[in-house]
């Protein structure tokens, strides 16, 4: 994953998060996902996975599509 996809991906992870009114605390605690690999993943350090997305799709209700760049 590119840099620039990376960020576009914890952007729209944080903004799913932040709509949906939960804390990183919360999604780490439905997630396999420590809150400090959560984190990290927010801070666009390290990438996501599409396990990790999924699961954090399913937490939050959306689709993972919503938690991905459009491609435009």
């Amino acid at each position: 994953m590119t840099t620039h996809t990376r960020r576009m991906v914890a952007s729209a992870v944080a903004a799913a998060l932040t709509r949906a009114g939960r804390t990183p605390e919360w999604l780490a605690a439905q997630t396999s996902l420590s809150l400090d690999s959560l984190r990290r993943r927010l801070d666009a350090d390290h990438d996501f996975t599409i396990t990790d997305l999924a699961e954090i799709a399913a937490a939050l209700d959306v689709p993972v599509s919503a938690l991905l760049p459009s491609g435009r």
